[in-house]
This record gives C-alpha cells, sequence and structure tokens, in this order.
C-alpha cells in the first residue's frame, strides 16, 4: 500500500511541473521543436519545414541569421542520414546473431547503435542553430510597444522595449 501511495505522490508533483502550452508572444517569432518537422510562428502564421524557413530567413538578408538556418539544414541533414544508416545497421547485425557470424553481429549492433545516437546529436544541435536563428531575427525585428490600462480608480502607461 505504501508503494503505491508513493508512486501516486510522485505521480502528481510530476504532473504539477508539466506545461501543456508554450507561450506565444505577439510580435515576436517562436519556435515549436517538433519531431518532424519543426514549427515557427510569427505573426499568426505558422511556416513547416526548411522551404518555408528558407522565405522567412533569407528575406531578413542578415548573414547571422541565414548562416546559423544553414548550420540547422546541415546538422538536420546529417542527423537524418546516420539516423538512417544506424537503423540499416541494427537490423542487419540482428539478422546476422542468427548465423555462425555473431561477432559480426554483435558489431554491427553496436555501430548501428552509435550511428542512431550520434544522428540524434546532429538533430539536437541542428534545432539548437534554428532557435539562434530565431533568437537572432527576434533581436533584428525587436519592436516596442505602448500599452494603456484602466483599472476602477487608475490608469497605467506601459512601454515594452
Amino acid at each position: 500500500m505504501n508503494k503505491k501511495l508513493l508512486i501516486i505522490i510522485i505521480g502528481i508533483l510530476l504532473g504539477q511541473s508539466v506545461v501543456a502550452q508554450q507561450a506565444l508572444p505577439n510580435g515576436k517569432m517562436s519556435f515549436t521543436a517538433m519531431t518532424k518537422p519543426n514549427n515557427i510562428v510569427y505573426n499568426d502564421s505558422i511556416y513547416k519545414g526548411s522551404t518555408q524557413f528558407k522565405q522567412l530567413f533569407y528575406r531578413t538578408g542578415n548573414p547571422e541569421i541565414i548562416h546559423s538556418f544553414q548550420k540547422h539544414q546541415s546538422n538536420k541533414i546529417t542527423g537524418q542520414v546516420l539516423n538512417f544508416v544506424g537503423a540499416i545497421t541494427l537490423i542487419s547485425g540482428i539478422s546476422y546473431l542468427s548465423g555462425n557470424t555473431k561477432g559480426l553481429g554483435w558489431t554491427l549492433i553496436g555501430s548501428g547503435f552509435a550511428a542512431s545516437i550520434a544522428g540524434g546529436y546532429f538533430t539536437l544541435v541542428g534545432q539548437n542553430h534554428l532557435l539562434t536563428a530565431v533568437d537572432q531575427f527576434n533581436q533584428q525585428y525587436k519592436k516596442s510597444t505602448v500599452s494603456l490600462g484602466f483599472g476602477p480608480q487608475s490608469a497605467g502607461l506601459v512601454y515594452k522595449f
């Protein structure tokens, strides 16, 4: 009974820290990391995939933003290739385990696993470069806003910069 109670308490505590939605600040670009494809939300539009990202980033003319986007693309492609090669190598290694060449099978399994880990690493680094491009875009196109708020017995002026 104590184990179940402990598991329930841990589950409740973990549930408290999970955030279901990502804030999308008005007037800024937001990157939402997805497994496939990545999404960028900007000015109430959703941009998906490298073709739409390219249009969005290249029109800035900023070489730093374009470079970060290009690094994202190269890392993403490298990660995808390594993941594919790792999966094929892993499956080939498993097929060799049933025969007389178990050493080769285990070598292929290990190599496939290592290639898949490297592919995941390159994919994550690529997403980091895309996030850098989004941050650079937001810095270049930072807009200041002025808001006026009224309460029952007060009024306020807010300047965001």
